[in-house]
């Protein structure tokens, strides 16, 4: 190869770097994160970390949970408001998630987000743009 097709080469590689580069950063993200289980007075808190990264802030926002216990049954379903959530924002959201241990807890499910809007009331499709870990020992799921 001579210098003229190296130098061609690379600058196609910058270029094709730098346009991806861009790409990435424009995708609309959002995370949530199971970050802590933990039982207060009787109950099984839940401590979530969320982070905007939708490119909007979200003045509506709902997440439809299902608590599954240890041998799969579904043992509870929560619909929680979030909201606000500030774009490029990370929040954490702390509530009860079942009456009890939090030990029979096998895993958590977020069913749906059926509430996912933007401060100008246009619905976003919060779904698609999810990702979801957990910390804990009991795993979150989508």
């Amino acid at each position: 190869m001579n210098s003229k097709s190296v130098v061609r080469a690379l600058g196609a590689a910058a270029a094709l770097t730098a346009f991806a580069g861009r790409g990435l950063a424009a995708d609309p993200a959002l995370s949530i994160e199971l970050n802590k289980l933990e039982e207060i007075d009787g109950k099984c808190q839940v401590s979530l970390v969320i982070d905007n990264r939708m490119g909007h802030a979200l003045d509506r926002f709902n997440i439809d949970l299902f608590v599954f216990d240890r041998a799969g049954v579904i043992a509870q379903r929560l619909l929680v408001d979030l909201a606000p959530l500030r774009d490029d924002k990370t929040t954490v959201a702390t509530f009860a998630l079942v009456d009890g241990s939090c030990a029979g807890i096998g895993r958590v499910l977020v069913n749906d987000i059926p509430t996912c809007h933007g401060t100008d009331g246009q619905e976003l499709d919060c779904v698609a743009a999810l990702a979801v870990s957990s910390r804990a020992g009991t795993p979150l799921a989508k």
